[in-house]
């Protein structure tokens, strides 16, 4: 199968899953979203991958939703917009699904949607570089919910709630993260650990997987995440002032510009 988005490859029976547009430092649209459920299918499907290690090219492991993409949205009926949104949780929702261990190796920004890819992981590695943050609030929508089932109540509210960032120590601190590499190791940690995964007896270790995932899923995990996604489609349809002059901002001098007003808002 060809990917446009992403690269795809299988060694020692795991299979790297690598996002692939490094020049946009990896951000997800839902052609991305699709891709990345394509290729889960198919390392789901091949009974010689025992484990699936998920990463991304360059600096950064993903910078989050494209931008471009969700301004385009506007411009759609809000039916058009709803199968989009739908569209972006059906992805998200084959990843969860898959019975092998998943690892992800996360360098950089892990900002937005890569920051809730990156939650679908079982196990997450993290450079030293690593910054992590769930900003929907800055842009007028609703941030998913699946922190709270990962972390405290009240650091998950602090963080949602300023939607702010983390580094990796602090990440690894509050138990979001594994472990926390120097940058130049980690491909070689994350491989490593992939492989491990890999040897243990493939048969238990899904079963395993799945009596864990069912176990948060009946705290509501998936029930809540589906809500949410509903959720966010009614608040990208809601004409706050902030998400206004965003978009007043980035059509007429571009998304670079509208995106330094954002961050200098919030500064």
């Amino acid at each position: 199968m060809e990917f446009e988005k992403l690269l795809y490859a299988i060694e020692d029976h795991v299979a790297s899953i690598r996002l692939n547009t490094p020049d946009k430092l990896n951000v997800l649209g839902v052609k991305s979203w699709q891709e990345l459920a394509a290729a889960f299918r198919l390392a789901q499907a091949d009974d010689e991958v025992y484990s699936i290690l998920l990463s991304g090219e360059g600096r950064a492991f993903c910078a989050g939703f494209d931008m471009e993409d969700s301004v385009d949205m506007k411009d759609n009926s809000q039916w058009a917009q709803w199968k989009m949104v739908q569209e972006e949780r059906n992805c998200a929702r084959v990843i969860w699904e898959v019975n092998k261990p998943v690892l992800a190796a996360v360098q950089g920004y892990c900002l937005g949607s890569g920051f809730e890819l990156s939650l679908l992981a079982d196990l997450v590695v993290a450079a030293d570089d690593a910054k992590f943050g769930e900003t929907e609030l800055r842009f007028s929508t609703i941030p998913q919910p699946s922190l709270l089932w990962l972390i405290g109540l009240r650091k998950a509210k602090e963080f949602l709630m300023l939607a702010d960032r983390m580094d990796a120590q602090e990440a690894y601190r509050v138990g979001l993260v594994n472990r926390v590499v120097p940058r130049d190791e980690l491909e070689a940690e994350s491989r490593r650990i992939a492989l491990r995964l890999s040897k243990l007896p493939t048969e238990t270790m899904q079963i395993t997987k799945r009596m864990m995932n069912r176990a948060i899923d009946g705290q509501g995990f998936q029930q809540y995440n589906d809500w949410c996604f509903d959720l966010l489609h009614v608040t990208k349809s809601i004409p706050t002032q902030v998400g206004q002059e965003f978009e007043k901002i980035s059509k007429e001098k571009g998304m670079r510009e509208a995106l330094r007003w954002m961050n200098e808002r919030y500064a």
